[in-house]
């Protein structure tokens, strides 16, 4: 690829990477380019080898086929390390971060290209090694525009990685038609008589905790866990997704929850209504998990139901409404859902995300995202 078939902002990026002695740390919306743009600065700058490091198995092969096509070389010229540990000299390699954390180098620092894909999982306590890792060029890069990095983000990203140089917003690629304009509906439900009690019981605990032992105490944690499984499980929320999805029949769908018994359940209603529905979770067989991507894609179900295994690595741009039925706080993930709705396609010239919220903090968050995307999404509030 030529620089000159490279977007205006991986040009820019490019360029300030490198005049930062090739270190630095790259945001840009999902579906914005951040491959690319990586292969493109593997491409500028030439390294005898290079290690490529992301979270997840459907991220590795996105990457893999992405690489070879890029390349123009056969598959089997990118090496994918396995539990084999075994890095190959003088070409990409590719591997997750549990394989990543694993390695023992035996190369060459100053021959080495260091790329770690969604960098704010390698500063957990599980794979800050991998941040260790000799390599003379490094690169980190993040779907997340806005504030990408929390902690770890000053004690180990920037030491390792360096400064993050760039940042590609959602009204950055909605000025570049990266992504199509979009609508967001905040949908206001109200939670069944005992799950509320037993929200408010939880809260009145966990403030009873943080002030016995404080916010990151074990306790706190466990309550805090707790408290998001019962406002998830609300049968309220299954409702209100079942109900927005027959009122966008018609148009490709997808619907994202954090149970993976409420997305079964979901997926059997959806079939009852007569609207053409699959399952794509991590319990269910990699056949069947492509198979059901695969149909969605042609339009051979047109709603698909899937709990948190979409949310990094898959590019489903057909996908014209999104519907986040129940989701963690994790502003990150919320980032990675909007992603998946936003990409372009052919006969797709608007999105829709539909979040379903009941509670004070869930409407404290969107509102904040309200002041963020004010003036690149129409957004609007309504009750159930």
């Amino acid at each position: 690829m030529l620089a000159s078939d490279l977007r205006g902002w991986q040009r820019e990026a490019l360029s300030l990477w490198q005049a930062a002695g090739h270190r630095g740390i790259v945001g840009a919306v999902t579906g914005g380019g951040k491959t690319i743009f990586a292969l493109a600065s593997i491409q500028a700058t030439r390294p005898e080898t290079t290690l490529v490091v992301v979270p997840t198995i459907a991220l590795q092969d996105q990457w893999w086929e992405e690489a070879a096509a890029f390349f123009g070389v056969p598959l089997d010229d990118i090496n994918i390390i396995t539990g084999r540990l075994r890095i190959v000299q003088g070409t990409i390699n590719i591997a997750v971060l549990n394989t990543a954390a694993r390695l023992t180098p035996s190369w060459d620092e100053q021959s080495m290209m260091l790329v770690i894909d969604e960098c704010h999982k390698a500063a957990s306590p599980k794979f800050s090694s991998i941040l260790s890792l000799p390599a003379r060029y490094r690169m980190g890069l993040s779907a997340t525009p806005e504030r990408p990095y929390d902690e770890g983000l000053r004690t180990l990203l920037i030491p390792s990685l360096g400064e993050v140089i760039y940042q590609y917003s959602y009204g950055d690629a909605l000025r570049d038609g990266v992504i199509v304009p979009f609508d967001l509906n905040n949908v206001v439900f109200e939670l069944e008589e005992d799950t509320r009690l037993a929200y408010e019981k939880l809260t009145r605990s966990i403030a009873k905790a943080i002030s016995q032992y404080g916010a990151d105490s074990s306790e706190a944690i466990r309550l805090y866990l707790r408290r998001a499984q019962i406002l998830n499980s609300s049968p309220a929320r299954v409702k209100l997704a079942l109900r927005l999805a027959s009122k966008n029949r018609g148009r490709r769908i997808l619907i994202f929850h954090e149970n993976v018994e409420a997305c079964t359940v979901i997926d059997e209603v959806l079939r009852t209504a007569g609207i053409r529905s699959g399952l794509y979770h991590s319990g269910l067989s990699g056949r069947s998990r492509t198979e059901t991507l695969s149909n969605f894609r042609k339009g051979e179900i047109e709603a698909l139901v899937t709990c948190r295994a979409l949310d990094e690595g898959f590019n489903v741009p057909e996908t014209e409404v999104g519907i986040i039925a129940a989701s963690t706080a994790t502003r990150r993930q919320r980032i990675q859902r909007l992603g998946r709705v936003l990409r372009p396609a052919s006969g797709k010239d608007r999105a829709a995300v539909y979040t379903l919220l009941a509670t004070g903090p869930e409407m404290a968050r969107l509102k904040s995202e309200e002041e963020e995307l004010e003036g690149v999404a129409n957004v609007t509030w309504s009750r159930a």
